[in-house]
């Protein structure tokens, strides 16, 4: 299963006039529960490429292109959270994906856990993965922050879009992976990510939006996979997240950035397989690996 292919055969479920994509693999295997990977802001299910490739083997995988990302249409309205769990929730029911471990890269881990918590019994477990998710309400009056959503709404949305990815990315592989990394799993979806889009879907989600909710209503097994990235250290707020979700495991991939799925995936499969098979209890874990 190669990169060009997942791109390239994205398949489509019409909720409402609106195509919603999303891609396939593997095969229902009774026993073990299926994935439902979710993009991140700007992104598309190209950064899950080594997970799906990985977990295919067993299971069964379906990777959404959130409403605007990817091949999902993207028409003229406000991009929330609320909006993109309903979507996610319904695709689900769509495709008959039934008790999913739901994984959230970025942006994608916040839509995750609010998918969870407005339906309590739609996952067996959640993992986000170097998600910002309860941004402290300091952060939203922030200079920097106000500057960086007028920019992302602004006539320079493109470079300044394509500069946060590079510098989110960090600086620890050889610089000619970096790039290559860089310009095949995360230009191309940023570069085409409509500006409506990215602009609605973050500021409403940094200005409006509430995580505790759903985080308090969030009872499944959780684990939390974080990356070496000083500048969102402060929007993941680890451990306000964990008071409401005592249940939350965490890890850190070790000198990887912010696409840490791609960069180290090895480390990344490792650590859901781990979770897989021990986080979800012990009815998960199939016989010959005992």
């Amino acid at each position: 299963m190669t990169f060009a292919k997942l791109r390239a055969e994205p398949s489509f479920t019409l909720r409402d006039g609106v195509r919603l994509a999303h891609f396939e693999a593997g095969s229902r295997t009774p026993e073990l529960a299926p994935l439902l990977l979710i993009n991140g802001w700007t992104g598309d299910h190209g950064i899950f490429t080594p997970q799906i490739v990985h977990f295919l083997r067993e299971r069964r995988v379906v990777a959404v292109n959130l409403r605007g990302h990817g091949a999902s249409d993207a028409p003229e309205q406000e991009y929330t959270m609320a909006g993109f769990a309903d979507d996610v929730a319904w695709q689900c029911r769509t495709v008959g994906l039934e008790k999913p471990v739901v994984i959230g890269h970025s942006f994608g881990g916040a839509v995750a856990l609010e998918l969870c918590g407005r339906n309590p019994d739609l996952a067996a477990g959640l993992v986000m993965i170097d998600s910002m998710v309860m941004v402290p309400a300091a952060m939203r009056d922030q200079a920097n922050i106000r500057q960086l959503l007028q920019d992302i709404g602004g006539p320079d949305y493109s470079a300044m879009s394509q500069a946060h990815a590079w510098e989110i990315g960090c600086d620890f592989d050889d610089p000619r992976r970096r790039r290559k990394i860089f310009e095949t799993y995360i230009l191309e979806p940023c570069l085409t990510t409509p500006q409506h889009v990215a602009y609605s879907a973050i500021r409403n989600f940094i200005l409006d939006y509430d995580p505790a909710p759903a985080a308090a209503a969030c009872k499944i097994p959780m684990a939390y996979i974080s990356a070496d990235v000083p500048a969102i250290e402060a929007g993941r707020d680890l451990e306000r997240l964990k008071r409401f979700c005592p249940q939350m495991l965490t890890a850190k991939t070790l000198l990887a950035g912010h696409f840490n799925t791609i960069e180290v995936a090895d480390q990344v499969n490792a650590m859901i397989e781990r979770f897989l098979a021990v986080g979800l209890g012990p009815t998960t874990m199939r016989p010959e690996r005992l």
